[in-house]
């Protein structure tokens, strides 16, 4: 008798069919289908909840706290650099803690963690009470940040893994692209609301994200599938269990996988942080209003996000059926040869910027999704919650040090000397991944490796 929520098809050596059976999506047994659908649910929210906290900053800038134009930079950086730095503290805890007490209680509370910030951020009355709001918004970051990956690594089995972060990367793009349209479109339906009280329009359109978020922490407590990993029963101190993290790395794979982390999320943050800044100034430079030049930059942004949605499924079926650390080599030569068009032949408003757009998109989702597979292929379920954590503050540490070099070398050399930089470390991380395949062990023979990592 099976039971009603289970995963469609039977049960066979390669696990349990879930989806379009030309999606070939295998999860484990014990994962039903209400357990999938809230991980995809989950994915749907995940990058938007985390993203507009950062779209809502301009207007308390201006509008709440009326500060100098001068001074909204270096706010807005101080507090990236205060919630990283928060992520880094507790990311590697949280994977640890998700292991002893599982991952649902620590998804959920991600969600009201964002909640309860979303709430507190415009009641700030000062740039220090937004900061330490922020702060605490950090930590529901970590927690969605490491479980994410975590469940999507632990529903699936090993050769549907690719195609599952395929599925719930897209989900992420297609919830950012949904979910933020709707969301700047009410900043102007609360303004006529409240006559132009920039105090009440910022409460109530924050507020509304605050709402999202409990409905979405609602709907993981309800279907995400309960209990720690079956083989932490015998449960061991929540700090011995993390340090299968730091011993994983004595395997070569994970610590390429770490390696790969940092690169990869600083992909991610050089486009954050300098790209929009970047055509910006060469707009302005070329006789365009600030206005005209940041819409022109946050337009290629946008098209290098739909680029990367649009190679996703292609990018999932090639990582399913290549070593693991081609996979990353292949993520690393695209990449690389996007931040390198960007710092030596694209022209921001030429056509080359299209094409070099096109590369940029498949490099950063691929160098993302093919270090996520290759973690979740390496990380034994017994403390995958701690390996993936620490591979999550690897990333953590990776956007720091975009932010801190990348700004230095932009004031010297100019705005787009940071893909210059993000761009030979794409190079470093291929050559890296050249040698462990070379030179490494191969993935079927490097179980006993892991094991004695793990105990040694």
């Amino acid at each position: 008798m099976t039971d009603s929520g289970s995963t469609t098809a039977g049960t066979s050596e390669q696990g349990i069919r879930f989806g379009p059976k030309k999606l070939d999506l295998m999860m484990s047994p014990g994962v039903s289908k209400l357990n999938v659908y809230t991980l995809l649910f989950g994915s749907f929210f995940g990058i938007v909840m985390m993203s507009f906290i950062n779209a809502s900053q301009p207007f308390l800038f201006e509008e709440v706290f009326k500060l100098p134009q001068n001074e909204q930079g270096p706010l807005a950086g101080n507090l990236t650099f205060a919630s990283e730095i928060v992520v880094i503290l507790v990311i590697g805890l949280v994977g640890a803690l998700s292991d002893k007490i599982g991952r649902k209680p620590v998804y959920v509370a991600a969600f009201m963690i964002f909640a309860v910030g979303y709430f507190l951020y415009p009641l700030a009355q000062n740039p220090d009470q937004l900061i330490m709001y922020r702060m605490f918004f950090a930590i529901g970051l970590a927690c969605n940040t490491a479980m994410l990956p975590t469940v999507a690594n632990d529903y699936p089995v090993e050769k549907s893994r690719g195609k599952m972060l395929s599925v719930c990367f897209m989900l992420n793009a297609l919830g950012f692209l949904i979910i933020m349209a709707p969301l700047r479109m009410l900043l102007g339906v609360f303004t006529e609301i409240t006559d132009g009280d920039a105090v009440r329009t910022a409460q109530f359109w924050i507020w509304t994200a605050s709402g999202i978020c409990l409905f979405v922490s609602a709907g993981l407590a309800y279907g995400l599938k309960p209990g720690a990993p079956e083989q932490l029963k015998k449960r061991e101190p929540m700090f011995s269990t993390l340090k299968i993290g730091i011993r994983a790395a004595k395997k070569i794979r994970v610590a390429l996988a770490y390696t790969s982390a940092i690169v990869a999320r600083g992909d991610m943050a050089v486009l954050s942080t300098f790209f929009v800044l970047w055509v910006t100034q060469e707009g302005v430079n070329a006789g365009m209003t600030t206005a005209e030049a940041t819409s022109k930059g946050i337009f290629f942004y946008i098209l290098i996000q739909m680029f990367a949605l649009c190679w996703l499924p292609v990018l999932g079926y090639i990582l399913d059926r290549v070593d693991r650390v081609l996979g990353v080599a292949m993520a690393m030569v695209l990449a690389g040869a996007g931040y390198f068009s960007l710092f030596y032949f694209a022209d921001p408003f030429g056509t080359s910027m299209y094409y070099a757009a096109v590369l940029v998109g498949m490099g950063e989702i691929s160098a993302n999704l093919a270090t996520l597979t290759l973690i979740g292929s390496e990380a034994p379920v017994k403390g995958r919650g701690a390996i993936i954590g620490l591979f999550s503050l690897c990333g953590a540490i990776g956007i720091l040090l975009i932010a801190k070099f990348g700004g230095m070398l932009s004031g010297v050399y100019g705005p787009v000397a940071p893909f210059a930089l993000v761009a030979v470390a794409n190079v470093v991380v291929l050559v890296l991944c050249i040698l462990v395949y070379k030179f490494g062990p191969k993935p079927g023979t490097s179980a006993g490796g892991m094991e004695e990592a793990l105990t040694g």
